[in-house]
């Protein structure tokens, strides 16, 4: 299934290895053979590893300290003129972002980003393979980022006021009863998750992964409209190292992420986006 008119406006797509595998060497390999379709580069601070035990429940953060070690390289983004397509590059992963920059910008769709990714990832894992670096990928990312407006009549009327009823984006809410006490809420929050089973990747036992969904509220510019961020992530942890197995756990996540959305969200936004199953 797919959507003719999908909200998405980022797609993030990730591979990481051990610790340190990236070194100086390989950054100015890979650089050198993006930098013409990436001209700007930028420093930026190292991100934490991604760190996620599939079969326990999570523990709830409530703070987060990084040091970024003495011996670590910086993470380094390479974007193009137009800022649609973003890559990032640090000590132990390698990143895709897709944009929306203008309105009318199309989503170019899952296959077009994965195959840009693999032709990434297969730079990198050559130039590691050059100074004898093992790069076995230990887990992948996939992440959709949606901001959505009920459509109708009454989204203008929203601005500088209160966010749209969630139970008409997300069918997990129930709509206010009409003889109820309390009036419609000002904004609402979700966040939930789903552990994506061990067969998904062909195995058994603990859970290849898992799935988080995270409603918050937002004002779209410029007017400052109430709206709701609806971000989709999949982790996976794949059946190997290898790139084709990392690139299997992507599809994985994505469909996690393309059906959940799915399955999440009303009838009534699914029109609003044309629903072509």
């Amino acid at each position: 299934m797919s959507f003719e008119r999908p909200p998405v406006v980022e797609v993030v797509l990730s591979a990481q290895f051990a610790p340190e595998t990236v070194d100086m060497e390989a950054y100015g390999q890979f650089a050198g053979e993006v930098r013409r379709e990436l001209p700007v580069r930028q420093r930026q601070q190292v991100v934490p590893s991604m760190e996620e035990a599939f079969d326990t429940v999570p523990p709830q953060r409530s703070m987060e300290i990084t040091l970024e070690g003495p011996t670590s390289l910086p993470r380094i983004t390479f974007e193009s003129k137009d800022g649609v397509q973003l890559v990032q590059i640090q000590h132990d992963r390698l990143t895709l972002n897709w944009r929306r920059r203008q309105h009318d910008l199309s989503y170019p769709r899952y296959s077009t980003l994965r195959k840009r990714f693999n032709v990434l990832l297969k730079r990198l894992t050559d130039a590691l393979d050059e100074v004898g670096q093992a790069h076995d990928v230990n887990l992948c990312e996939v992440t959709y980022v949606n901001p959505i407006e009920v459509p109708g009549p009454r989204a203008k009327d929203r601005v500088g006021t209160t966010h749209p009823d969630a139970a008409r984006i997300i069918n997990r809410f129930r709509r206010r009863p009409r003889q109820a006490f309390l009036p419609e809420a000002e904004d609402a929050q979700l966040q939930a998750r789903w552990r994506i089973p061990a067969e998904e990747v062909g195995g058994s036992g603990a859970p290849a992964g898992r799935l988080h969904l995270a409603l918050v509220p937002a004002l779209k510019p410029p007017e400052g409209t109430p709206i709701y961020l609806v971000n989709l992530s999949a982790r996976v942890r794949p059946e190997s190292g290898s790139v084709d197995k990392a690139l299997r756990a992507l599809d994985i996540g994505h469909k996690w992420v393309v059906l959940g959305f799915k399955d999440l969200t009303t009838a009534q936004m699914h029109r609003h986006w044309g629903l072509e199953e």
